[in-house]
């Protein structure tokens, strides 16, 4: 199972982004094709499609938590002297930027400026680079 924990971190980030984007984009939708009524303290009243709203801004959360759980668990395997398939993980990572690249239409800044796969992916990339030149010893390369 600690073999298979850091693919099914990997695999999290992609469920809570496939999350994130179709729900805020459903939300962005809706919002921009329907007026918004405010309560008397100026905030907005969205009804039951306010549910998108708290889903997508949990799902941004929890990529953030689970890339953070992701880099935790490859320090934990660094000082305990396990083996690293970063080769394996660098392609599981690299397939979260295809994705955003298909959700985000091929266009690089929207994907950039609001997936938060993409900040968390880049944090991953340095991480892995770190460690790749720290110790050559403890990856397997295939």
């Amino acid at each position: 199972m600690k073999n298979k924990l850091d693919v099914f971190f990997i695999y999290s980030i992609y469920i809570f982004e496939l999350i994130y984007t179709f729900s805020s984009m459903f939300f962005n939708n809706y919002t921009s094709r329907h007026s918004i009524s405010t309560n008397e303290l100026g905030q907005p009243i969205y009804g039951k499609i306010g549910i998108f709203e708290n889903v997508f801004k949990i799902s941004y959360c929890m990529v953030f938590i689970v890339g953070v759980l992701y880099i935790l668990f490859l320090i934990y395997k660094i000082k305990n002297h396990e083996i690293i398939d970063l080769k394996k993980n660098t392609y599981l990572l690299s397939g979260i930027i295809f994705m955003d690249l298909v959700l985000y239409g091929f266009m690089l800044m929207p994907m950039l400026v609001s997936s938060p796969a993409m900040k968390v992916v880049i944090i991953c990339f340095i991480v892995h680079l770190l460690i790749y030149m720290k110790d050559k010893q403890i990856f397997v390369l295939k």
